[in-house]
């Protein structure tokens, strides 16, 4: 089955974007469930899942309302509830508007704060947060980049560090793909590195000797909701960092944490990565790993 196949239809209303021009597609520097990172009570780090789409844009740019509803402010945001369940939320603006007001489509909002140089832009439904790349939602989007599988690589997590394993495998071994996608619009220096993450990552294990494949496991899942913190470590492998200015960011996908090769006749294994794009284009690459239990 293709990944297109395996892609269920998401909650589908479309909507135009927050910047002007709102029926022409803006650069992307941040996509949905993209890791990002915070200092906790405890003064460690943690790992989060990104809740919205950063849409590049100079600081002071006007950002506007893409659907009518009930104005909630914060000191360096907008939000609009809608009757339906559904909210829309504007980050890193100054807000033009108080909370409680009526606010029509394409009614001004605020201004991109100095810094900033984006509007971070999300949408809940029934109060979880939706990916608003999704077929149907954040309208016109298209990507015309198809994924990029970098790396596959065989390691062991050794304390916190990762240590490459090599080739020849035997006892239990976690494996890794370093995938991305490159932005349709190049966003603005310093940001024009920018990496985004695919919508879907998954993988399998393919005998050199002619027996059937595995099935198919999905490693990420980004298409449609966001993911919880708790999935983070599960998700992203140690290595992984966002997008910052003139660094793109590397993303390190764990197909596996804690395969047992022992679980497996010793032989050569291709382990085949595909990561898609939210079109169901496909990138894809293979390494060969020999088990030697």
């Amino acid at each position: 089955m293709s990944v297109l196949g395996l892609m269920l239809p998401g909650v589908a209303h479309a909507y135009g974007w927050p910047v002007k021009p709102f029926n022409r597609m803006h650069a992307i520097r941040g996509t949905f469930d993209d890791p990002r990172f915070h200092v906790a009570p405890d003064l460690t780090w943690k790992g989060t899942f990104h809740f919205g789409v950063d849409i590049s844009a100079p600081d002071g740019t006007p950002v506007y309302a893409v659907e009518p509803g009930i104005a909630v402010r914060g000191p360096d945001s907008v939000s609009l509830r809608r009757p339906n369940r559904r909210e829309f939320g504007y980050w890193h603006i100054r807000p033009v508007v108080s909370s409680g007001t009526h606010v029509h489509m394409h009614q001004l909002l605020g201004y991109i704060l100095p810094g900033w140089g984006h509007v971070h832009f999300a949408e809940t439904v029934a109060g979880r947060y939706r990916n608003p790349l999704r077929s149907g939602a954040l309208s016109p989007y298209r990507e015309v980049n198809t994924p990029v599988v970098d790396t596959i690589s065989a390691e062991r997590l050794d304390g916190h560090v990762l240590q490459a394993v090599g080739t020849t495998v035997s006892g239990t071994i976690g494996l890794i793909a370093d995938a991305y996608v490159l932005p349709s619009i190049e966003p603005p220096a310093p940001w024009n590195r920018a990496r985004l993450v695919p919508s879907l990552v998954r993988w399998r294990l393919v005998p050199d000797d002619g027996d059937p494949p595995t099935p198919w496991r999905t490693a990420a899942d980004f298409r449609f909701s966001l993911l919880p913190a708790s999935r983070y470590a599960s998700i992203y492998a140690p290595g992984t960092y966002q997008n910052k200015p003139n660094r793109p960011g590397d993303y390190r996908f764990w197909l596996a944490q804690s395969l047992d090769t022992t679980s497996l006749p010793n032989g050569v294994y291709w382990v085949d990565v595909q990561a898609s794009n939210v079109r169901g284009a496909i990138g894809e690459n293979t390494v060969a790993i020999t088990v030697a239990n």
